[in-house]
């Protein structure tokens, strides 16, 4: 039994969140490991901005499952530094076929998903 309800977009985004998170830090350590073999020094600044920006949506992806109002601002902000990051760089079809397409859809899921039931722990500020 769940003590809160949390409406199926809310469990997609927090989904989509955790394979981008993961899915960056994998595409970042192997642009790093690349960057051992041939050195190239935006390889290796590629290589360590995307794990971080992969850490960072694995903890967007927990402030989205408690429900935060403030989590659309927090993918946003996340979504359009890895998007810059990786345009700034050269690789900008990924960013546009990859990434773009997933944090768009996980902040229009959020958008859409009002919580339904406040749960017990929350305080209550109208008692008098």
């Amino acid at each position: 039994m769940n003590d809160v309800y949390r409406p199926s977009e809310v469990q997609k985004a927090t989904i989509l969140l955790i394979f981008a998170g993961a899915l960056e830090i994998y595409l970042g350590l192997q642009t790093f490991q690349f960057s051992l073999i041939i050195p190239n020094p935006i390889l290796t600044i590629v290589g360590t901005l995307m794990p971080v920006f992969g850490l960072l949506t694995l903890c967007a992806s927990l402030i989205v499952w408690l429900q935060k109002p403030w989590a659309t601002k927090i993918i946003a902000g996340i979504g359009i530094a890895v998007f810059m990051t990786l345009v700034l760089f050269g690789y900008y079809l990924i960013g546009i076929i990859l990434f773009a397409p997933i944090y768009w859809i996980t902040i229009n899921w959020i958008r859409t998903s009002q919580p339904t039931e406040i749960p017990d722990w929350a305080p209550d500020w109208n008692e008098d």
